[in-house]
């Protein structure tokens, strides 16, 4: 595999994590501190490194127990946490950066739910004698900077239209975890 294919690859494993992370940075109204983004950007690469790595370890022979509950563990997590997003974009009280990922016990149910398909692709490319390193470091950079990226895109988004776009970002998560779990029952 090139690095095109590698970059390609990454890109597509990624575009999940970015609606994501667009969709938590829109409750953001306040100026976001750049250490906070970076922690952010850090935990999901970091969450698709570990599951690409562990896929590529595990190979083949876990991918059928995995790929059976993987969509369920994606929509759950994303649903729970679209639904607090939607209803605290409802409550009358004007919070500032009331944000779905100042927790880290939010942060890593996220992060994991967004790599999932890392772990599959991992597997995936275990078996097509393809370069571990060139791959993973390239899904890394990428989630990272597509997680900055989203999240200050998010965050704009959030000052500019306020609780109706953090009500949208609970929304997309929501259809975002719906569409997860579509794919893994092939109905989508």
């Amino acid at each position: 595999m090139n690095i095109l294919s590698a970059l390609l690859v990454a890109l597509g494993l990624s575009m999940d994590n970015f609606a994501v992370t667009i969709a938590s940075g829109c409750c953001h109204r306040n100026r976001i501190p750049a250490a906070y983004t970076f922690k952010v950007g850090v935990m999901f690469a970091a969450a698709h490194f570990i599951m690409f790595s562990a896929g590529w370890l595990c190979g083949a022979g876990a991918e059928r127990y995995i790929g059976a509950v993987d969509h369920w563990i994606a929509f759950l997590i994303l649903l729970f946490i679209g639904g607090k997003m939607i209803k605290e974009s409802r409550s009358a009280d004007e919070q500032e950066d009331a944000c779905v990922l100042h927790s880290f016990k939010t942060l890593v149910p996220l992060s994991v739910a967004t790599s999932l398909d890392a772990l599959l692709v991992g597997m995936g490319l275990a078996f097509a004698s393809t370069s571990f390193w060139p791959v993973v470091w390239t899904l890394s950079a990428c989630v990272f900077v597509t997680s900055i990226a989203g999240f200050y895109l998010g965050a704009w988004l959030g000052r500019k239209f306020g609780k109706v776009m953090e009500a949208a970002g609970g929304a997309v998560l929501v259809l975002i975890g719906v569409k997860l779990l579509l794919e893994g029952l092939g109905i989508w």
